[in-house]
């Protein structure tokens, strides 16, 4: 009797590998309705900042920086997980991508907003360290303290957009002055 062919299970092995290295957009899984729910939460955190924060003010950052992480990942052929990224961009496989490539390029998409109850900071993390030095932004109500704010972090899930308040986050984030932008 001849035995039947042998389908290589190699490739099933590697199945789970190549998906817990899916993007953001493969990932999760969410679709719209998750991402209007993360947004929703979002704008709600941001709302939560301070009395005088404009909702509809909260609403357009939280769209926006939701939609440039997404659109950033994508042109910076982000292969998760960041740490990995940074590796390729270290060694020229990838042009960008870098914690301060993420915190540059949603600054320039946040600016031009307008933002009157809220505040754009550059945050920094262990400022001067190779290795663990981390750049985010960091949203305040006007006036309020940078300790108080909220980190808006795309780096650290590769495009999936984080956020976390100043003091409950595990980084030691400290306002860059503007003139170092």
């Amino acid at each position: 009797m001849l035995n039947p062919p042998r389908r290589p299970l190699g490739w099933l092995c590697l199945l789970p590998l190549l998906i817990s290295c899916a993007g953001p957009a493969l990932r999760g899984g969410a679709g719209e309705e998750a991402e209007e729910r993360r947004i929703a939460g979002l704008e709600a955190a941001l709302v939560a900042l301070g009395e005088g924060v404009d909702r509809a003010e909260a609403h357009a950052l939280a769209v926006t920086a939701h939609a440039v992480s997404r659109r950033l990942a994508a042109d910076y052929r982000v292969a998760p997980p960041a740490r990995w990224h940074n590796l390729l961009v270290q060694v020229g496989a990838r042009e960008r991508g870098l914690c301060y490539h993420w915190t540059e390029d949603l600054l320039r998409h946040l600016t031009p907003l307008g933002l009157r109850t809220l505040e754009l900071h550059w945050g920094v993390a262990h400022r001067g360290s190779d290795l663990r030095e981390h750049n985010s932004v960091v949203v305040t109500a006007t006036g309020g303290a940078f300790a108080e704010g909220l980190v808006l972090d795309p780096w650290r899930e590769a495009g999936r957009l984080v956020w976390v308040r100043v003091r409950e986050d595990r980084y030691p984030w400290e306002p860059l002055p503007p003139e170092a932008w």
